[in-house]
């Protein structure tokens, strides 16, 4: 190799490469290892090798049914720390801080890690008493923003992730059954919003809606979350209607025009390549759907 292309003394092979498949992912989603391999121009076996640690460290995830790797939210979750201006962040900065002066209350910006939702960004309530939310660490099934986004995944990737272990229960109110997780997403799907009542903290409740990029696709979940004594049963049915129209005004920022692409009652969403034709779900009632939840509370 002549001199001048020779990598300077510090640098790391080894990351060097990490950082090439990740950039490779990122352009080009769901590739095979001897694909990938070719475009980065390493061996077959380093590369599985870079893939396989990648993975157990959270940044891909492998399909088993195709055996092709893609990109996990755990990079934006790294990102966010460090980084303050993301586009979605920026994008949807000042939609929630008016939904934030609407509500009075606490407003999340979230997206899905594996089985877990991770808070990009949180304007906090108005009130004395507050939320707070850590980035990253919460069981998807247990939050109004994992709901939405785990609603949003393709059938077979949600069962995939559910995996065969038991769901974590965080209170006494947590699901705890596949078969009612199933129901409560479908339910989701159905209205377009979902609710978390002291499901991931007792005497908090959560009210969640999906946001979706220029093709349709779920990319993250907005969410408000409060007290129970000022997220009554009424102030639920008040504010669910304000949580939807927040979410559509961040979609529409992100390019989504409704009905020109996938809704949340097909398939082929959140991201994933899904499979089959498309379909236009109605726009749900979320006002009347949030009279009908809040009055089971």
């Amino acid at each position: 190799m002549p001199a001048r292309d020779q990598p300077p003394r510090y640098v790391v092979p080894a990351v060097e490469g990490a950082l090439s498949v990740l950039e490779t992912l990122a352009d080009t989603p769901r590739l095979g290892v001897s694909e990938l391999a070719k475009r980065v121009g390493l061996s077959k076996g380093s590369t599985y090798r870079l893939l396989a640690t990648l993975a157990r460290r959270g940044y891909v995830e492998k399909d088993t049914s195709s055996d092709r790797y893609h990109l996990t939210y755990r990079l934006v979750a790294v990102g966010s720390r460090a980084e303050k201006d993301l586009g979605l962040r920026e994008v949807a900065q000042p939609v929630m801080e008016r939904l934030r002066a609407a509500t009075g209350e606490t407003v999340n910006l979230g997206v899905l890690d594996d089985f877990r939702t991770v808070s990009l960004h949180l304007v906090e309530s108005v009130h004395p008493v507050s939320i707070s939310m850590r980035i990253g660490g919460l069981p998807a099934h247990a939050t109004a923003t994992g709901k939405i986004l785990l609603a949003a995944l393709d059938p077979a990737d949600l069962i995939r992730r559910l995996g065969g272990g038991r769901l974590e229960r965080v209170t006494e109110r947590t699901i705890k059954s596949r078969r009612v997780l199933l129901a409560e997403m479908a339910r989701v799907r159905e209205h377009g919003f979902a609710l978390d009542n002291e499901e991931c903290s007792l005497g908090m409740r959560c009210i969640g809606a999906p946001i979706r990029n220029h093709s349709g696709l779920v990319v993250a979940a907005l969410s408000v979350v409060a007290p129970c004594h000022r997220l009554s049963p009424a102030a639920i049915s008040m504010t669910v209607p304000k949580v939807c129209e927040a979410a559509r005004e961040i979609s529409s920022r992100l390019g989504y025009a409704a009905g020109s692409a996938a809704e949340m009652g097909t398939r082929g969403r959140a991201g994933t390549a899904g499979s089959g034709r498309r379909r236009v779900a109605p726009r749900p009632r979320p006002a009347a759907a949030a009279a009908a939840r809040a009055s089971a509370i």
